[in-house]
Formats: structure tokens, C-alpha cells, sequence
């Protein structure tokens, strides 16, 4: 079972960080989770913080994103999977 380091949290899904490729590019964190057919959305997960991290022994780099957006566009665009691995 994967656990948040920051929080301890269980729920965690797996996904990339994706460049939105516009003038003033932000980043995203887009879920592995398939968008379902005929989903109507303009990005493909939700915005990033400005701010990141990085640990300066092991080289892990990690952001946030809003807990709640992230659920909200999983439910609203994603087809459900059995587990979040």
C-alpha cells in the first residue's frame, strides 16, 4: 500500500506532470485514470501550485495540487478504476 510522506494519506493516484503548453504555461497534475468518452474538458487535471520542492539527497521532486479539484475531476471526467495504483 503507498502512503503520502507529507500526511500519511492512503488514497493516492497514480499520474505525470504535464506542461498546458500555452502562452503562460502552468503545469498539471493529470491522473492515469482514461477520460471518459465525450468528457468536455479543456485540461486534462488540475493545476499545480506555483511552488515545488526538491530534496537535495535523493532528488525526489514533488508539488501539490488542491486534494479537492483533483477529486472533483477524477468523478466528473475519468472513468472509475478498481483500484488508484
Amino acid at each position: 500500500m503507498k502512503k503520502c510522506f507529507k500526511c500519511g494519506g492512503t488514497e493516492i493516484v497514480t499520474g505525470s506532470i504535464e506542461g498546458t503548453g500555452e502562452r503562460s504555461p502552468a503545469y498539471l497534475f493529470r491522473p492515469k485514470h482514461k477520460i471518459r468518452f465525450l468528457a468536455v474538458t479543456i485540461r486534462h487535471g488540475t493545476e499545480l501550485d506555483k511552488e515545488s520542492y526538491a530534496c537535495l539527497s535523493c532528488g525526489t521532486v514533488w508539488s501539490q495540487t488542491n486534494g479537492e479539484a483533483l477529486r472533483d475531476f477524477i468523478r466528473d471526467n475519468c472513468k472509475p478504476l478498481d483500484h488508484c495504483g
